[in-house]
């Protein structure tokens, strides 16, 4: 069963076109990596997928219904989880306040899936009641993680999990999102600049160029001298 499907997509910011024409499918339980040049637009497959960017043509399927005409709130409701590369915590607000954010709209108790996060990241728990604001960027990104984790999300959209991090960072934020996927079995539409960490977590990967989906694969089919050439080719023009 499909759990997101993108049929024809083309949207972008303004007047600029970003996507022209993407289809892509993410399966139930599926680990789906977009990757591309810088400018490919894999970003754009995010926002769009969640409703932040203006969409023209196309449609989006999420769980077996058309989403394409609704607001970036109602597809958080059915249980689109989206961490975004940045802006993704209240660095005015505590570890603890930031998770009890991610539960904001549950009606049942938050504290077994507040110790869930905590086992996954223990860096939170030992950091609960310090402000967002004052955390390392690889501490942020486990908590904007952990805070869409209280969603209960039925799909996990990751953009850049890795960016800006060290690696000992990026190994653990992995290793956390592999533990994730073992346990809940959400499926994942990640977006990663890291080919090797990507292509190690992916079960399929679609490569974008200009806009366009140039090649959408098995992860362990992909050769990697395919990839190389269409990174070659690069972004939007």
């Amino acid at each position: 069963m499909t759990a997101l499907a993108l049929s024809g997509v083309v949207a972008g910011y303004g007047a600029i076109t970003v996507l022209n024409g993407v289809s892509l499918q993410v399966g139930d339980g599926e680990v789906l990596a977009v990757l591309g040049a810088n400018g490919s637009g894999k970003s754009t497959v995010l926002k769009t997928a969640i409703g932040l960017t203006r969409m023209t043509a196309g449609r989006i399927d999420f769980a077996g219904q058309d989403i394409s005409t609704l607001p970036a709130h109602r597809r958080a409701a059915l249980g689109m989880g989206y961490v975004p590369q940045t802006r993704n915590v209240f660095g005015e607000l505590s570890v603890a306040d930031n998770l009890r954010m991610g539960g904001y709209l549950r009606r049942d108790a938050l504290g077994p899936d507040l110790d869930r996060v905590f086992t996954l990241f223990p860096r939170l728990r030992e950091r609960k009641r310090e402000l967002a604001g004052n955390l390392s960027g690889g501490e942020r990104r486990m908590l904007a993680i952990g805070q869409t984790l209280l969603l209960r999300p039925k799909l996990l959209l990751l953009d850049e999990p890795s960016s800006d991090l060290s690696p000992v960072m990026v190994g653990l934020v992995f290793d956390a999102i592999r533990r994730i996927r073992a346990e809940t079995g959400i499926p994942v539409l990640l977006v990663e600049q890291n080919v090797t960490m990507a292509l190690s977590l992916a079960d399929r990967v679609c490569v974008l160029v200009r806009g366009r989906e140039a090649l959408d694969v098995a992860a362990s089919a992909l050769e990697m001298a395919d990839l190389q050439a269409l990174f070659m080719d690069g972004g939007v023009r």
